[in-house]
């Protein structure tokens, strides 16, 4: 599939149920198509070094993957793959004559006024919707494969020690001493690592390494009765596969951005209630790493889209915010962890 081709089944509303609208929303790897009651995603033909989209047959795949691991938490919004199919011409979603092109996720339609990041932007989020979110959590984590052999403290040092590619341009864009930061924090954290290599293998030992959601933030939640938590990472096993605190980490530090430790706290004080997954000095250590974590792999994600131009305009101006307040959650962390060692 390309480009023209999914502006012209936009146009023709090319979905297998009556729709008066359909909206198109792009990320870096999929097509998404939101209709009146459905929603059809279709994953680009692409390749990174941590994803395969590359052949029909892996785009098959991850479909089937997508819906199998998010009816997990969202079991009744995730209907099913649906094939496209060419005909004369023309690409439809849905069973029925003409040659295989392509395949989509085929989703139920959810609220998006209810989608959490709305409702925390016009204040509407209270301790009863997170607290429900960290049972919700907590029993998922306890049902999930536990894994025992997962990245060592020097992986996961790499992964955060990737941030350098935006030093520069963080220190152009802010200030030099907001580079010199970056190079800080990266020291302190392989110190810290380091130090605490022997309490990351044994909480693998411990089960608290599972196979998670993987991308979880508030974007990715429905405030409804019961909450939906949808869109995991469905192309790399690596990336869902994580410690507990690293996933309910990434929660917490979205909360935080949004100005809400409150919200944070009662979520973290519901689900410790429940897991028992923080068990001494150490693991709350870790815990702070985990938002630092976090907030660096969103400063990055951000950072590099305006270092290398993919936005303009307005868009340019809401990354720009959004670099800003990731920067601000990663020196508050560090300035907060920084006495462990």
């Amino acid at each position: 599939m390309n480009q023209e081709q999914i502006t012209r089944m936009v146009r023709e509303k090319a979905v297998p149920y009556p729709t008066q609208t359909i909206r198109l929303v792009e990320t870096h790897i999929s097509w998404v198509l939101l209709a009146d009651r459905d929603v059809y995603k279709i994953k680009k033909p692409l390749r990174f070094s941590f994803l395969d989209f590359s052949t029909l047959e892996k785009r098959e795949h991850y479909c089937g993957l997508e819906v199998i691991l998010n009816r997990r938490l969202a079991p009744g919004m995730y209907r099913g793959v649906l094939p496209l199919k060419e005909q004369e011409g023309t690409i439809r979603i849905g069973e029925g004559e003409g040659t295989l092109v392509d395949y989509a996720v085929w989703m139920k339609r959810m609220d998006e006024g209810r989608q959490m990041d709305v409702l925390l932007e016009a204040g509407g989020v209270g301790q009863a919707e997170v607290r429900d979110l960290a049972d919700i959590l907590a029993d998922f984590h306890s049902r999930a494969r536990k894994v025992r052999e997962a990245e060592t403290w020097e992986e996961l040092y790499a992964e955060f020690e990737d941030i350098s590619t935006v030093s520069e341009w963080l220190g152009h864009r802010f200030g030099k001493e907001t580079g010199h930061l970056v190079t800080e924090i990266n020291a302190w954290v392989r110190t810290f690592l380091k130090g605490i290599s022997g309490r990351i293998e044994e909480r693998k030992a411990a089960g608290f390494v599972v196979e998670g959601h993987g991308d979880l933030h508030s974007r990715n939640i429905f405030l409804l009765n019961p909450p939906v938590i949808f869109d995991c990472i469905e192309f790399n096993e690596a990336f869902r596969t994580l410690d507990v605190l690293s996933e309910v980490g990434f929660l917490c530090m979205d909360l935080e951005r949004f100005g809400r430790a409150d919200l944070a706290d009662a979520f973290m004080e519901r689900y410790q209630e429940r897991t028992r997954c923080i068990r001494d000095a150490t693991d709350r250590q870790l815990f702070l790493f985990y938002k630092l974590y976090r907030a660096n792999v969103r400063l990055k994600v951000h950072a590099l889209q305006l270092q290398k131009g993919l936005v303009s305009g307005a868009s340019r101006q809401v990354e720009l915010k959004m670099v800003s307040e990731y920067l601000r959650l990663f020196r508050g962390y560090f300035e907060e962890g920084k006495g462990f060692v």
